[in-house]
């Protein structure tokens, strides 16, 4: 890698030049391995431009741990334990996992699908609006998970980071 400053080679790792002074910053380091090719997905999703979608898509995930756990928990203390119950918990836990690990658009949908699947039986069955955190996380993760894999791909596509990923 190179300084942008004065051009000499860094070092991996380094934090300074020690020709010109310059703090090497993240985005420096991006736009070099970007310009090489060598910007990973794993790389790209902790550019500090995409904070916003990182987080929104954990905070998502965690949603859906929540609702798992609390579904499995209410199905195990109830003296009715319904199996449907059961993977109900069982799918909004690996929904989550997946969303979290693997940023997916498909899963963001299938979430979304599910939610609104889930506020409409527990209506008709109920009368009560429930089950609308699901729906909620499921909205959020399709708006970010789309949103960070637009960037991705034109990253992909044009080989330049694109500057929201890059901006803070």
């Amino acid at each position: 890698m190179k300084c942008v400053s004065c051009g000499e080679e860094l070092a991996e790792g380094t934090l300074l030049c020690p020709k010109c002074g310059r703090a090497v910053e993240e985005a420096d380091v991006a736009r070099q391995k970007a310009a090489a090719g060598q910007l990973t997905k794993k790389e790209f999703y902790k550019l500090s431009g995409v904070k916003n979608c990182r987080t929104s898509i954990l905070s998502s995930a965690v949603v859906l741990y929540i609702c798992g756990g609390a579904t499995l928990l209410a199905s195990v203390l109830l003296s009715d334990v319904l199996a449907a119950s059961i993977i109900d918990g069982i799918l909004l836990l690996l929904l989550g996992l997946w969303l979290q690990l693997g940023k997916s658009r498909v899963c963001a949908i299938i979430t979304l699908v599910y939610g609104i699947f889930n506020l409409v039986i527990v209506m008709m069955q109920s009368g009560r609006l429930q089950g609308w955190w699901i729906l909620a996380a499921g909205i959020w993760a399709v708006i970010h998970t789309f949103r960070f894999n637009s960037m991705w791909n034109k990253y992909r596509k044009e080989g330049i980071i694109p500057k929201d990923a890059l901006e803070r």
